[in-house]
């Protein structure tokens, strides 16, 4: 997926936004404090398990570097010079295998 280096590019200089339905989700599931850097550490450095091409959208996978938390960020690419986040959160065990394959 080319569009991948694109959006990490793009985090790693600053040029993105963060939705408040992104930044209020991840704050009620404990990714706090500074949360928007946490969520652009896993966007630049995460695992995309998932791609939604024709909505223009990908799902990172991620660990917190402090203690290993499971983190998942949805990146719309719609308008690629300003990718946006769209939400994040802790993905439920009880629908994800090993919190990277959704569960059948």
């Amino acid at each position: 997926m080319e569009e991948i280096g694109h959006l990490r590019k793009k985090f790693s200089e600053g040029e993105y936004a963060v939705s408040d339905h992104a930044i209020i989700e991840a704050r009620k599931d404990g990714i706090v404090p500074d949360t928007v850097k946490k969520l652009e550490k896993a966007v630049t450095d995460g695992k995309v398990i998932e791609e939604y091409p024709d909505r223009k959208r990908v799902l990172i996978y991620a660990e917190s570097e402090e203690d290993g938390m499971p983190v998942h960020v949805v990146v719309d690419y719609s308008f690629p010079e300003e990718p946006v986040i769209v939400t994040a959160y802790i993905p439920d065990s009880s629908y994800w295998i090993k919190f990277q394959i959704r569960k059948k």
